[in-house]
């Protein structure tokens, strides 16, 4: 009986000390960034070094201006963050103030990031393995899930006065995932390819009765056509 007894303040003792030190821990993180106003998981990553090369163009996401989103970390939502999302390396970039007042730049962590969101865009890590970058932006999920993928590439031009390195415009490539299979679709006849016949007749009749343009569709329209074949899907 007594060895039971010991056993159990033994093991008490134990979980005491393990909770103790996860207290500790926790502690010295509040105190952190109490004291900088930084939080470690939000801003782990390495220094970012913009390319100092002459170049034409940009190498970023819509626009060389930092946009403001919220940013989903290991768990966590950090809102109203400055990012940049660098499409040629593939990675997000995130502009904030340190401890002593400075502007930093630093790179996150790819496999940290679960999500991020600015106004109606929502980027996430990619699960396709036949896409070989870490993110896609999501349009919808369910039955249908549709996906657009976003790149951008440094090429040299040899010719003419601007004879350098250039980024060109951002590209995009669409893709609906239906029944465990994935499928790229570029205009009004390769995403009728993805349905069945019975299917074509009224998707194709919601697409012309809208007018909708498959080159210049906006986000907002394409969730609603993929709304609408979610609701035809027999």
């Amino acid at each position: 009986m007594r060895k039971i007894i010991l056993f159990i303040c033994m093991a008490l003792g134990l979980v005491h000390q393990g909770w103790g030190q996860n207290k500790s821990i926790d502690s010295l993180r509040i105190a952190f960034d109490q004291c900088y106003g930084l939080d470690v998981i939000l801003t782990n990553g390495k220094k970012y070094f913009p390319d100092s090369t002459p170049v034409v163009g940009h190498p970023y996401w819509k626009s060389k201006e930092t946009f403001l989103g919220s940013l989903t970390i290991s768990g966590r939502t950090f809102m109203n963050q400055q990012l940049k999302y660098e499409l040629n390396k593939q990675q997000f970039v995130l502009f904030y103030t340190n401890y002593n007042g400075q502007p930093c730049q630093i790179i996150l962590n790819n496999t940290a990031i679960d999500s991020v969101r600015t106004g109606d865009c929502l980027f996430v890590p990619n699960k396709n393995p036949d896409i070989h970058q870490p993110f896609i932006q999501l349009i919808s999920t369910g039955n249908l899930t549709c996906y657009i993928v976003w790149n951008k590439e440094l090429n040299l031009n040899t010719m003419g006065a601007t004879a350098g390195y250039e980024y060109t415009k951002d590209y995009s490539r669409y893709y609906l995932t239906y029944k465990g299979s994935d499928y790229r679709f570029k205009n009004k006849s390769s995403f009728l390819g993805v349905f069945n016949r019975k299917e074509k007749v009224s998707i194709r009749k919601y697409i012309s009765s809208n007018g909708l343009k498959f080159k210049r569709m906006a986000d907002n329209d394409l969730k609603k056509l993929i709304r609408f074949c979610e609701q035809t899907l027999i």
